[in-house]
């Protein structure tokens, strides 16, 4: 997790639009890092401005809403925390840890649980490893928000097999339970232990 690096990099004009053959390899997270976009740290405002810009794949909002519709829902809500995908400096994905929202449908500890959402890493870096990645340093970031967190879910819906395998390739679990209250249909329950 940054608040200055990738984020005083974009600020100062270095956020380029960098594509995945430039990076290198994401896997194993290097070079991957998370940023919060609700701190007044530099550069943070372009990296905002930058997750707006992420688009979608065809299809793809039918399971998530792009950062323009659920960035200004987090900002009014103080349970959750927005965050950008970074590499080099570079906005290349986005998210929203929520510790309220519909975690107590979801777990039978929702106050030892935080829910990962409106997550997604933009078409040109999707398999590469950076999702995978990006879910491997969520756990700084959560244990920073909710220091009393065991446990990270996600709902993902039974339509989309990419981002089940992805998930699951990620370290999440079925849990075995679904989540029937998604605009687009049923939704799978993953969970994995928040690591310290």
């Amino acid at each position: 997790m940054s608040e200055d690096g990738a984020a005083e990099r974009a600020a100062a004009g270095r956020a380029p639009a960098v594509q995945p053959a430039d990076a290198g390899s994401a896997e194993g997270g290097a070079g991957v890092e998370l940023v919060r976009l609700d701190s007044g740290a530099p550069g943070v405002a372009a990296l905002r401005e930058s997750v707006l810009r992420i688009p979608l794949l065809p299809g793809q909002h039918r399971f998530v809403k792009p950062a323009a519709h659920t960035l200004p829902r987090a900002d009014d809500d103080p349970n959750r925390t927005p965050f950008a995908v970074v590499v080099r400096g570079a906005a290349v994905g986005f998210g929203i840890l929520d510790r309220g929202g519909s975690l107590a449908e979801l777990t039978s500890a929702p106050r030892s649980a935080v829910l990962l959402r409106a997550f997604y890493i933009a078409p040109e870096w999707q398999g590469h490893g950076v999702g995978r990645a990006a879910c491997a340093a969520l756990d700084p970031l959560i244990l920073a928000d909710a220091p009393g967190a065991a446990e990270v879910l996600l709902t993902v819906n039974e339509a989309n097999p990419a981002a089940i395998r992805a998930y699951l390739a990620s370290g999440f679990v079925d849990t075995g339970r679904r989540y029937l209250d998604g605009d687009a249909g049923p939704q799978l329950i993953l969970s994995r232990p928040v690591r310290r």
